[in-house]
């Protein structure tokens, strides 16, 4: 089973993709992370008055500029119920509802204020500082659709809409293997030769912030019994992630045991970091097998498995692409396509590509500096600084908070 293309291998598990049609309704305090389930239409205008924009004074804008009384003073929740006639103004507070009889809100840096009079030298247009009723949204219309992620962004225009509840599409249920003889749980003292289970840490914490319910497996030795043993029952689970034993070493268990025991989707990805990954399906439930080593892993986590994630809910990752130079030469000829953590450096309006970060593929604190991957086509030579790249910025890769957006055509 030869190298594949990420293209084909997110192809492949699309063929065995069971969408998830199950949903709750869950208070909003608590819909982070998850994906929507219903269409949110607004159930109201935002703002739902004409409101002040800022501190100042409510007049009428034919009045201005001149000398006005000042009738009294209206506060962010007050509604002033006093008469205003003509040649009379409203002090107003940030927030606050500008009463019908006027149409324009003057800053207070802008008067003279004597005692209960207030001059202005200028003409103020009308609407000035009012944020007009339902600028935002207005009532009924569409302002979320299902299969949406749910940031905290979200969260704060569900409110706005008038929404305490929603209703989400229930967890995926992922059962997450770490397998290595050498894995140590962080907080022991480390014996000779060993590490701690970076892996077990890492992805619980990744599939968290996607939404998941995960169960965790104490790590598995790397051995045929115990590969074996994590593998055994996997009906319960949406999905099934496992890091390590997936290379061509003497005790690479885990690909082993997919070649046995399981139906086999593809065995390796024109990926680099990142090539030695597998799929495959047991008892119709899908296994994504990752490097163990996690910088590597990472990069099956953003340009394979994260994808897949969204497309459970008929989601689709929205990946950026964009072409920008090589900041400095890259001194490596490429063999798999390369996906090189990369920052995104404008200089007078061009976009570059500063590829010097650490590349190892079992090391993962670059990514905390990455912006994109820059991507070096397989079988490329050495390259000059100036090269032209494709790059690709993928949610919850650096800067770019995670989210995914509907795909009506997924579902």
């Amino acid at each position: 089973m030869g190298h594949i293309s990420v293209m084909e291998a997110l192809r492949l598990l699309d063929s065995v993709r069971t969408p998830i049609r199950d949903y709750e309704q869950v208070p909003i305090t608590q819909s982070l992370g998850r994906t929507l389930a219903q269409e949110i239409r607004a159930r109201m205008d935002a703002p739902p008055f004409h409101r002040a924009a800022m501190d100042g004074y409510a007049v009428r804008s034919q009045e201005t500029p001149g000398t006005l009384i000042v009738a009294g003073q209206i506060n962010a929740g007050d509604v002033f119920t006093g008469p205003i006639p003509p040649g009379h103004a409203v002090r107003i507070m940030t927030g606050a509802p500008v009463p019908p009889e006027l149409d324009t809100v003057i800053e207070q840096e802008a008067v003279i204020r004597q005692d209960s009079r207030i001059e202005m030298a200028k003409a103020v247009p009308s609407g000035r500082n009012i944020s007009q009723r339902g600028s935002e949204i207005t009532s009924g219309s569409m302002v979320l659709s299902p299969g949406q992620y749910l940031g905290a962004l979200e969260t704060g225009i569900l409110a706005l809409s008038g929404y305490d509840t929603v209703y989400v599409y229930r967890k995926p249920r992922i059962l997450l293997i770490t397998t290595g003889d050498e894995l140590q749980n962080p907080g022991e003292e480390l014996r000779p030769a060993h590490i701690y289970n970076v892996n077990h840490y890492l992805f619980t914490g990744l599939l968290n912030e996607a939404g998941a319910h995960v169960v965790q497996l104490p790590e598995a030795r790397d051995s045929r019994q115990s590969i074996e043993q994590a593998f055994s029952e996997l009906s319960p689970y949406d999905l099934v992630i496992s890091t390590g034993g997936v290379s061509v070493g003497d005790k690479d268990q885990v690909i082993q045991y997919l070649r046995e025991h399981t139906r086999l989707l593809f065995w390796r990805i024109d990926m680099h970091p990142g090539k030695a990954m597998a799929a495959a399906t047991k008892n119709n439930v899908p296994i994504l097998a990752l490097s163990g080593n996690p910088g590597a892993a990472l990069t099956s986590w953003f340009l394979v498995v994260l994808p897949y994630l969204a497309s459970l809910f008929g989601a689709r990752l929205p990946v950026r692409q964009f072409s920008g130079r090589l900041r400095h030469p890259f001194g490596k000829p490429t063999r798999e396509t390369r996906y090189l953590r990369a920052r995104i450096v404008v200089e007078n309006g061009e976009a570059f590509l500063d590829a010097r970060l650490p590349q190892g593929s079992d090391i993962i604190t670059p990514y905390r500096q990455a912006d994109a991957f820059a991507v070096i086509p397989q079988g490329s030579p050495r390259l000059p600084e100036y090269t032209m790249l494709n790059a690709l910025v993928i949610p919850g890769l650096g800067p770019e908070r995670l989210h995914w957006e509907p795909n009506e055509q997924s579902r």
